[in-house]
């Protein structure tokens, strides 16, 4: 299980499988490492169901969360290079909105 907080890089996008079933996608920035080895790891997190369709308006980008996830794994995909790219995946079991929201600091200014 990982618990990160983290920040969401872009809007949240939500799907539908052709059973109906939605899946709302963000992809989440968090930091590993410490000083001058710290570095910034990407993962994409799906919710599965009505609750990611309803959370989809507050997942918003620059918005800071603490993710708690399952299902970790890492999906590889062909490129249009002919190479193989990789990216991290997880299933959300719970999300934690933080106060640090950028947009919302920025609206206090």
């Amino acid at each position: 299980m990982l618990i990160q907080l983290c920040r969401i890089g872009q809007d949240a996008v939500t799907r539908f499988t052709t059973g109906g079933t939605a899946i709302t996608s963000i992809s989440c920035a968090y930091n590993v490492g410490f000083g001058e080895r710290e570095t910034t790891q990407w993962i994409e997190a799906e919710f599965w169901g009505e609750r990611g369709q309803k959370l989809a308006e507050k997942l918003t980008k620059g918005r800071q969360i603490v993710l708690t996830a399952n299902d970790v794994c890492v999906e590889t995909y062909p490129k249009s290079d002919n190479t193989t790219g990789a990216k991290l995946k997880c299933r959300v079991v719970d999300i934690d909105f933080t106060s640090g929201n950028s947009s919302q600091a920025n609206q206090a200014q």
